[in-house]
């Protein structure tokens, strides 16, 4: 597989898009300005999908050519206090000076949240929390950040940096391009990365399958399947509800398609590739689709959880 383009095309500091989240560049600069030795608070960015949070703390630290430790709570494995103290306190504590990205902060349990307070308090790195709702968060955790709301991306902005990508990889829509970019606004509205793995699902069916199949992966992108919610399912290793959501597609190929761009763009473990090939070899060689949604379903879930 191409490599995703959610990750490949990231924005920087310069690039990023979004009113609110330029708001947040711009305080970034300021703070870490090369005649100062500053000293960084701990940040909280919080907001819907899609809108630059991760985005934004790995272009904090390319921005000061440093390292991030990114880790994800969404999975059981990563949200008690366990996880704090045997995987962020010996890097926390390190003496090194480095950021740590906390994706999706706000699964962590209120216990071990008091412990990440503890934490917070008393490192040598400098943390960034992100979540879609900070109401999630307990109150004492949130005060020891510096909090950011990270709002929609309007569809202009979002526009220009999707013909941004199809020309850094060369690709051009023809006659049909307007419908497909205005499908994928609408589809995902201020959500760009999901636009950005869209946009490359349709290339890739495009080029493999045909304007076709390409023009019925759009007239279907609307449907009840969500990526994120098949991937709490997996990470809760819930094969039950894992399926049930896997069943309610038509289109078992492009869902695969759009389960690989959606997964690897936010850092699930390669494994996934591994499960989908098998997915897609067992089709070709004629498996019923039944058995075949199952297979994958439980081959995810044995992987669970999907982000390392």
């Amino acid at each position: 597989m191409s490599e995703v383009w959610a990750i490949k095309h990231r924005p920087s500091f310069k690039t990023m898009a979004g009113a609110s989240q330029n708001e947040v560049v711009s305080y970034l600069r300021t703070i870490t300005k090369e005649d100062e030795s500053p000293s960084l608070p701990h940040l909280l960015f919080h907001g819907p999908a899609g809108v630059g949070k991760t985005s934004m703390a790995h272009a904090f630290a390319d921005h000061l050519d440093t390292t991030l430790h990114v880790y994800n709570a969404s999975s059981k494995a990563t949200r008690g206090i366990e996880f704090i103290e045997k995987e962020l306190i010996p890097i926390a504590r390190s003496g090194i000076d480095c950021l740590i990205l906390l994706d999706e902060a706000d699964q962590i349990t209120k216990s071990a949240q008091m412990a990440l307070k503890g934490v917070l308090e008393n490192c040598s790195c400098t943390f960034i929390l992100t979540c879609n709702n900070s109401s999630g968060l307990i109150e004492p955790l949130k005060s020891r950040c510096q909090t950011f709301a990270f709002t929609p991306i309007n569809g202009g902005e979002c526009l220009v940096a999707l013909h941004g990508i199809l020309l850094e990889e060369n690709v051009a829509l023809g006659d049909g391009g307007a419908f497909v970019m205005n499908s994928i606004l609408d589809s995902h509205e201020g959500d760009l990365r999901s636009m950005v793995n869209a946009l490359q699902t349709y290339v890739s069916i495009l080029r493999e399958q045909g304007d076709k199949k390409a023009l019925s992966f759009i007239e279907n992108m609307q449907g009840a399947f969500s990526c994120d919610k098949f991937i709490e399912h997996i990470n809760d290793k819930d094969f039950t509800k894992a399926l049930k959501l896997m069943d309610s597609v038509a289109d078992i190929r492009n869902t695969l398609n759009v389960i690989m761009t959606h997964t690897i763009s936010k850092g699930a473990n390669m494994n996934v590739v591994s499960h989908i090939v098998t997915a897609y070899r067992d089709l070709q060689f004629g498996m019923p689709e039944p058995i075949v949604r199952a297979g994958f379903c439980r081959s995810m879930v044995l992987s669970a959880p999907l982000y390392v």
